[in-house]
């Protein structure tokens, strides 16, 4: 990073992540907190002491009527997403970030982008770019031809509990590796998680366990695999290339040059660097989008992109497993998320989701 200094707030900054993203501005050199916004003002004010940031808000609109920061991180439920990322494109602010889903209508994530764009806003989304220890560094390693045209692709352990909820992050994570859009999709899902499609929601808006098959791009098939009953993931998404393989999966990933009796793991050197803070490789990752001008790594498109893939997974799903062409011409298509992702704690119940309660002062 250079020595640029950026103005930046956190909305949100009481909730669970939100003391996350507020934590990791605090620490950087190059960044000063002009502002934390929630209405949970207790907790929001103790936060507040604890790093010392001086202005807190109620409203977002309070903020931006005061001042407009570089960056904005609306670390909020997802059904306050759009207000949030749509209000600081229009008063101006550079960079602005969300978390996951971007949405849960399509027309609604389409509305955040065309609006970010058309005022000159660079929109980011979630944690894609950091899913899995030193992905960025393994994402240019692929980039520089290491393994070779990319010839298939894989999310070994399905995408459990939510095919967009959580699920969205492999998807946008599968993008972001691959360089790839999914062109189509062959669905399958599992009954929902107790709990987590709320109560009348209509079968094929549900946020469900799925897995199936994606039909890429550049020519190769992602298979998605059927989720294990105890939800385990032994790799987060893996890629064959023509001259070697790579396992995105934690502690760290397994890189391989070579075929057949010729492969061989490799350990380039980025791999004796400790792997970074997921939480300060993200808001790095949008200072450097300010600085350089473009859309950053782990972007509002790429999580508008999940959204289409999960919602299409489902409805092919539920239609006895055909193939669902992308993109989708019907915009109004939803995907409703846990109740707890879609309007927060506070008011889906924090227990909901398997919270004792709203969080504490423990960052």
């Amino acid at each position: 990073m250079t020595n640029e200094q950026y103005r930046v707030a956190v909305v949100g900054a009481a909730g669970t992540w939100g003391r996350y993203y507020t934590r990791a501005y605090a620490a950087h050199p190059n960044c000063e907190i002009v502002g934390l916004v929630d209405r949970a003002r207790e907790r929001r004010d103790a936060i507040a002491r604890r790093y010392g940031v001086e202005k807190v808000y109620d409203d977002l609109d309070d903020l931006l009527a005061a001042e407009v920061p570089d960056i904005v991180s609306a670390v909020v439920p997802v059904g306050q997403n759009y207000p949030c990322v749509t209000a600081c494109a229009r008063a101006g602010v550079r960079v602005v970030s969300c978390e996951k889903p971007i949405s849960h209508e399509l027309h609604e994530a389409d509305e955040m982008i065309r609006i970010c764009r058309e005022h000159g806003t660079l929109f980011g989304c979630a944690q894609a770019g950091w899913a899995t220890p030193y992905m960025p560094e393994v994402v240019e390693w692929v980039r520089q031809g290491r393994i070779g045209r990319l010839t298939a692709a894989a999310i070994p352990g399905g995408l459990p509990t939510e095919v967009s909820g959580g699920g969205c992050v492999q998807i946008a994570a599968l993008r972001i590796l691959t360089g790839m859009d999914v062109e189509w999709v062959e669905g399958y899902t599992l009954p929902a998680v107790p709990g987590y499609v709320a109560e009348g929601t209509p079968v094929e808006e549900g946020d469900v366990p799925a897995y199936g098959r994606l039909g890429l791009s550049g020519g190769i098939v992602c298979e998605v695999v059927a989720p294990e009953p105890d939800g385990r993931v032994p790799t987060f998404i893996s890629v064959v290339g023509e001259r070697g393989q790579v396992f995105l999966a934690r502690p760290r990933p397994v890189l391989i040059e070579g075929t057949g009796a010729a492969a061989s793991p490799v350990y380039p050197d980025f791999l004796d660097q400790p792997a970074a803070d997921a939480f300060t490789y993200t808001i790095e990752r949008l200072m450097r989008a300010h600085r350089d001008g473009t859309e950053p790594y782990s972007s509002g498109d790429d999580y508008r992109h999940s959204l289409e893939v999960a919602i299409a997974l489902v409805r092919s799903a539920h239609r006895g497993h055909e193939r669902v062409s992308l993109p989708f011409a019907d915009r109004t298509l939803k995907l409703y998320p846990h109740p707890y992702r879609l309007s927060g704690g506070d008011v889906a119940g924090w227990q909901s989701i398997g919270y004792d309660g709203p969080p504490t002062m423990d960052v």
